[in-house]
């Protein structure tokens, strides 16, 4: 039996999902020291967003409706839905590995969330450096390099792992600011991928997360 694509495949309806909820209004970010965000950032562990994701292949493309809840370093669940009630994709990842389920009660598991990823889609999608873009630092794991900033002193745009990061409508929660919508487009490769991630809501838990508990913005 062939597993359903996770994304593209969940997101055949992505031509009737144009209108949604009017976009968030961002306050603009000014004279931000980003070593200090940093180290600041480093120390959200517990987070929650949700919005909408696109995924564009030479081939293909298509968005869904998404919920990512980040417990601690190594556990989250990732929930896709996909337009009009089409079907849902679950990721978990725990240390241990990541698993990915379908509506249709398919199931996959593999210790590498990338590399599940790129098993079942063809085409890499980067979820263990997402963990970090989403908060505007770079993959602790491997070498990267800020080639454009912006006014405030935050990254504009990141290179790292061959994807090409850009950060756009940073928020203020507190003390933090977090970016609303990355553009990610892959540098090298054979593959051609370009997703767009847009951040309708963050929820910050823990009482390190600048003084605030369970503060949202949205």
């Amino acid at each position: 039996m062939k597993f359903q694509n996770p994304l593209i495949g969940l997101m055949l309806l992505s031509g009737l999902s144009a209108c949604g909820p009017t976009p968030v209004r961002f306050e603009p970010v000014v004279d931000v020291n980003w070593q200090a965000q940093q180290n600041l950032q480093k120390q959200l562990h517990s987070w929650t967003i949700s919005g909408r994701i696109s995924v564009q292949t030479e081939f293909e493309g298509g968005q869904a409706d998404y919920s990512w809840q980040q417990h601690n370093l190594t556990d989250y669940n990732i929930r896709l839905q996909a337009p009009m009630g089409a079907g849902t994709t679950l990721i978990s990842g725990r240390k241990s590995g990541v698993s990915l389920k379908t509506s249709s009660g398919e199931e996959l598991f593999d210790t590498d969330v990338d590399r599940l990823m790129h098993s079942i889609n063809g085409w890499p999608l980067p979820v263990s450096g997402l963990q970090y873009w989403v908060r505007g630092l770079p993959a602790p794991s491997s070498h990267y390099e800020i080639s454009e900033w912006i006014e405030s002193g935050l990254p504009g745009v990141m290179l790292q792992d061959g994807w090409r990061i850009e950060f756009k409508k940073y928020k203020t929660i507190g003390n933090h600011h977090l970016p609303g919508k990355l553009f990610i487009n892959r540098l090298n490769g054979d593959e051609e991928v370009d997703v767009r991630l847009i951040i309708r809501k963050w929820t910050l838990d823990g009482e390190l997360n600048a003084g605030i508990n369970k503060a949202q913005v949205q």
